[in-house]
This record gives C-alpha cells, structure tokens and sequence, in this order.
C-alpha cells in the first residue's frame, strides 16, 4: 500500500494571505509519513516576495518541503508572472522515472496544469501513473479541464 496526501499550499501563505507559514506547513506533511504528496501553489520563484517576506525560502517550495523526507521531487511550472512563478508539484519516497506537464487551462485569469509523473513503488515492476491538478474554481472549467484529462 502507498499512503498519499493532496494539499494545496497557497503560496506558502495561511488562508487570509497574510502570514508565511511554510515552514509549519512542511512540518504538518511530514507528520503525515506519505510516500507520494501531490503539492498544488507550490511557489517555483517569486523575487518580490523574497525581498519583502520575513523567513522567505530560496529555493522552490517544493524541494523545501521534501528536503530530508522524499528524494525524488517534479515540479510543472503553471503560471508566470513578473515576479516568478507557481504549479503543482509531486514529491515522492519512491523513484519518478519520468514526468510531463501539461497546461489545461481553460481561461486567461486562471493557469492551470497537469503533473504527469511515472513512479516505480518498491518491490513492483509495474510503474504507478501519478496525477497532480490543480483544477478551476468555475464548475464549468472544471468540467472541461476533467474531459481533457481523460
């Protein structure tokens, strides 16, 4: 059995969008003993949130929140901006034998991906198709963005 979680990390921000809380953040998911993590608004880069956060991370949130836990670490860059960049992101125990990421966005104000990434669980010659989405808040993008998937 593989125990998996899904989270969305909002940037490294709480929910009102006004204290950075990666740090407990990496340590709730730790807590969690996954083998596989699906990671969505994970924060690629961002240069003014750097100079302006207290305790900002330097290197991609992603590869903080796995470093000491999960070796193998993908992350698909979904949305640019002038200051950086965000997407989903899969952090695994297990080798990523390869990954992909592909945009299924479906509007201008929201962009959207989905990680790809093939997952060699231990013991198995079989490969595991991992999928990590972030989908539109509108049910009708949603619906398209699930047609596409499929």
């Amino acid at each position: 059995p593989l125990r998996v979680l899904t989270y969305n990390m909002h940037k490294g921000f709480d929910l009102t969008n006004r204290r950075f809380v990666l740090q407990d953040m990496r340590q709730a998911i730790a807590l969690t003993a996954a083998d596989l993590v699906f990671l969505q608004e994970v924060q690629g880069e961002h240069t003014g949130r750097a100079r302006r956060v207290d305790g900002w991370c330097p290197v991609p949130h992603c590869t903080y929140v796995a470093e000491g836990v999960w070796p193998h670490v993908v992350y698909g860059r979904n949305s640019l901006r002038r200051h950086g960049h965000h997407g989903n992101a899969i952090v695994s125990r297990h080798p990523i034998e390869g990954w992909t990421n592909t945009d299924i966005s479906t509007n201008r104000f929201e962009s959207r991906g989905v990680l790809h990434a093939t997952v060699v669980p231990p013991g198995s010659t079989k490969r595991l198709h991992a999928l990590c989405v972030h989908l539109d808040l509108l049910e009708r993008g949603r619906s398209m963005q699930l047609e596409r998937i499929c």
